[in-house]
């Protein structure tokens, strides 16, 4: 097949094509007796000729690629997006969900519409390694244990574990203890990733759509620091099995400043829709009255993994702290996703391929209690998101 760039898009000609026609010219040349074998000087020159005809199609395959938004990479990509006016995010935060508990009514500062600044300051707690998170949203508690999110104070990547963030940075009267007792829900990255920036485009196209409810939804996702959201609709006259009420919609959002998500709502909730959700946001509309947003947060849900790795040889060992640190940094839900065992697999796989070893796991199980165990998992309620953590991965090396 020859190069070929026609409405079907680029078709170039693969190595042996080249070096079949590079031969071919050759003998048509010097004669059909010459030596082209790879050793001799003739063949090395087709060789050497059809490789760089090859890396010369394969830029060209690059470049034509690049003008599709879905292929394009790095820089092109950023490119490319801009045309549906979305720009890469910088960077996102750590959010972890910490037992806050009080003895008594408190009111604890959040970052609120400062969400997206670094410098933001609210009601702040820090871990073990001094490592600080701050509340999102201003809360009033009452006497008991109440979770609520938080957000890494530093930008980009923050790892924590479970159980460590316990010291209050803010003293406030009345709150006893603080806690996390699972993963964080989402694990801050420095940037971007050109995957995650497609599919945000690829939402972002959505933002026109003549329904609400996808029109919604792509705003909400394309809001700096939003990393996940889902949006239920009830169009029915009575509550539905999910609890949420007749004609009402349920927006669950994790990530992104409380004040940037309830100017979405209000700007694209349709008329006559009720909206759903335990965070409210009062707006003051441009004729003076006050319209209060409402939505809900994600709610972390344990996971419990299992399995076991099938070793190729008997000489050597397997870190497995090193494994399950890698299903904690690399297996990440979304709001509401279920969570099933090839997935897990695959990212079990990967994580032995990072420790340099021959293995594969096997036998791979997951669970909501650690006690019943399946092949397939839903989260228990639509606004829960599965929290993976080292403390709840048992692989067992045979």
């Amino acid at each position: 097949m020859g190069d070929v760039f026609d409405e079907t898009g680029l078709t170039v000609k693969i190595l042996s094509e080249i070096i079949t026609d590079l031969t071919t010219g050759m003998q048509g040349i010097y004669g059909a007796d010459i030596n082209v074998d790879q050793n001799s000087p003739d063949g090395q020159l087709i060789n050497l000729i059809a490789q760089a005809s090859v890396d010369l199609r394969e830029l060209a395959v690059q470049i034509n690629a690049g003008f599709d938004p879905d292929q394009a990479v790095g820089t092109i990509l950023d490119q490319r997006a801009a045309i549906n006016n979305i720009s890469r995010s910088g960077g996102t935060f750590t959010i972890v969900s910490i037992d806050v508990t009080t003895d008594r009514t408190v009111i604890l500062q959040g970052l609120d519409a400062d969400y997206n600044d670094a410098n933001g300051t609210g009601y702040t707690i820090q871990d073990d390694a001094g490592t600080k998170f701050i509340l999102i949203d201003t809360a009033t508690l009452t006497a008991g244990t109440t979770a609520k999110d938080f957000r890494a104070q530093q930008v980009g990547l923050v790892e924590t574990i479970v159980d460590t963030i316990t010291t209050p940075v803010t003293v406030i009267l009345g709150v006893t203890t603080v806690n996390n007792p699972s993963a964080p829900s989402t694990t801050g990255v420095n940037e971007e990733t050109d995957t995650q920036l497609r599919i945000r485009r690829q939402q972002s196209t959505e933002n026109g759509n003549s329904g609400y409810l996808n029109g919604l939804l792509g705003e909400i996702l394309n809001l700096d620091g939003a990393t996940s959201a889902k949006l239920y609709e009830n169009v029915t006259d009575i509550t539905d099995a999910d609890g949420i009420p007749p004609h009402a919609m349920w927006l669950i959002v994790e990530g992104g400043a409380t004040a940037d998500i309830a100017e979405v709502i209000y700007a694209k909730k349709s008329y006559g829709c009720d909206m759903y959700g335990a965070t409210t946001h009062p707006i003051t509309t441009a004729s003076g009255a006050t319209f209060t947003a409402e939505f809900d947060r994600p709610t972390p849900e344990d996971l419990h993994i299992r399995f076991d790795i099938q070793k190729t040889s008997l000489d050597w060992s397997l870190d497995t702290d090193l494994i399950k640190q890698y299903i904690e940094d690399n297996l990440i839900f979304e709001v509401g996703e279920f969570a099933e065992t090839s997935r897990v697999t695959a990212v079990a796989l990967a994580a032995i391929e990072a420790t340099g070893k021959d293995a594969v796991p096997i036998n791979m199980e997951i669970s909501s209690d650690g006690a019943t165990w399946y092949d397939y998992l839903t989260v228990a309620t639509l606004d829960n998101q599965w929290a993976v953590s080292i403390a709840r991965i048992t692989p067992t090396v045979l």
